[in-house]
């Protein structure tokens, strides 16, 4: 009889894995932890969260939408975030130490103080992106990511010396000019 029900317990489906997003500090010293419905896992769509304070230790979210999420003071240690949508999102004092964040979308999101220890931001995009006073981007690995003009970087941060990709963006007179060339080229046909 106690073999037949060892039997039984493995043919309980199991559900996939996810896990709850919560709050591993209470900023506000109220008592308050707030927690999430959130079920985090790749290809999410967490667009808007209010996540801060959230512990996403460890979490796989890669291919994530996490546009406009408010990732503030998130614990993101050692996270694979690779090829996410994090635009517009803030991520101020976020702990992203060992974070996978190769091709991640940064465009206007704001990283201020955040600490990259030994994260991997492969070709990851930070158009107009704040990167001021991040902690330990010495460590971190930034080979062909990209920014423009408008990325503020911490002091003593070189990006060219890091390897980083300077977009440019079009005037546009010289958008102007070439619609025009287009235009009289198919004329001419």
């Amino acid at each position: 009889m106690f073999n037949y029900f060892i039997g039984l317990t493995f043919l309980i489906p199991t559900s996939p894995a996810c896990a709850a997003i919560y709050q591993w500090f209470d900023g506000d010293d109220n008592g308050s932890l707030w927690l999430s419905n959130s079920i985090v896992e790749p290809y999410s769509d967490l667009s808007s969260e209010i996540l801060w304070w959230a512990n996403l230790e460890n979490a796989n979210l890669h291919h994530t939408n996490l546009m406009f999420t408010n990732l503030t003071f998130a614990n993101l240690e050692n996270a694979n975030l690779s090829s996410s949508d994090l635009s517009n999102a803030n991520l101020f004092n976020a702990n992203l130490e060992n974070a996978d964040l190769a091709f991640t979308n940064f465009t206007g999101a704001d990283l201020q103080f955040s600490d990259l220890e030994n994260a991997n931001m492969f070709y990851a995009d930070f158009t107009d992106t704040n990167l001021s006073n991040i902690q330990n981007w010495e460590t971190s690995y930034w080979l062909a990511a990209r920014y423009t003009e408008n990325t503020i970087f911490p002091n003593g941060m070189d990006p060219t010396v890091l390897g980083m990709i300077e977009l440019t963006v079009p005037t546009p007179g010289i958008l102007c000019m070439a619609s025009f060339s287009l235009l009289l080229h198919r004329r001419r046909r």
